[in-house]
């Protein structure tokens, strides 16, 4: 397999252009290691019915599996692994192996294009403040153009709120494509750190059909 072209250089990104036309972007994240996740764990008690110490074990050993099972959904236990962008036709992707640096770069890439629309899926829920409280956690200056306040600004999009009318309503990115006829997922995020490690170029392949995917999503509700 070819892996997709990505035309960051291995130390930084430089952006020499400012960019209005709309820009598709999805994250990906990890679990942090076994020691840092051990030290943050919370103190796991079975409920006062459960009498047997077996049974007691097997609770507290399944609340523990189920922590470190969802420790990739939050940035007080999970990290940026990946951030894929595709603007103009054009896809790409920051993954370099320092967290402080993926951010870092990523951040000067959206100071330069911040004028543009930035869409995603369930961005406004998941990625973008996954994005700023693990920049706030590695003390990088988030910049302007993403909030106004409480609020997201008008060129933050987010796929998933434009469908939803009810509140509290979702829907994945995988069936909103396949409500539309425009393709589907071809993996699951779940696995992507896995993946990453084990056949980096499935891994980046998953990543662009998301951001493809986003696009084909957000133009049938233009």
């Amino acid at each position: 397999m070819t892996r997709p072209k990505n035309p960051n250089p291995p130390e930084s990104v430089e952006v020499d252009y400012y960019n209005t036309a709309p820009t598709f972007f999805d994250i990906e994240t990890m679990a942090l290691g076994q020691e840092e996740l051990l030290l943050d764990m919370p103190f796991f008690e079975a409920p006062k019915t459960y009498k047997k110490q077996e049974s007691i074990d097997e609770y507290i050993e399944k609340k523990r599996a189920e922590y470190i099972g969802k420790a990739a959904l939050s940035p007080l236990t999970g990290r940026v692994l990946a951030i894929g962008i595709k603007t103009e036709g054009e896809r790409t992707v920051f993954d370099y192996q320092d967290e402080k640096h993926t951010l870092k770069e990523f951040w000067k890439y959206f100071r330069r294009n911040s004028c543009a629309q930035w869409v995603g899926h369930n961005s406004n829920s998941f990625d973008w403040p996954f994005l700023i409280k693990r920049s706030w956690k590695h003390n990088l200056s988030v910049p302007t153009g993403i909030k106004d306040g409480r609020y997201y600004c008008k060129n933050i999009v987010d796929t998933m709120e434009l469908f939803c009318s009810a509140y509290g309503e979702r829907i994945s990115l995988d069936r909103l494509g396949r409500y539309f006829g425009v393709g589907e997922k071809n993996g699951s995020g779940k696995h992507f750190a896995e993946l990453y490690y084990s056949n980096k170029d499935e891994a980046i392949t998953y990543l662009y059909n998301d951001l493809d995917l986003t696009e084909a999503v957000w133009e049938r509700m233009q």
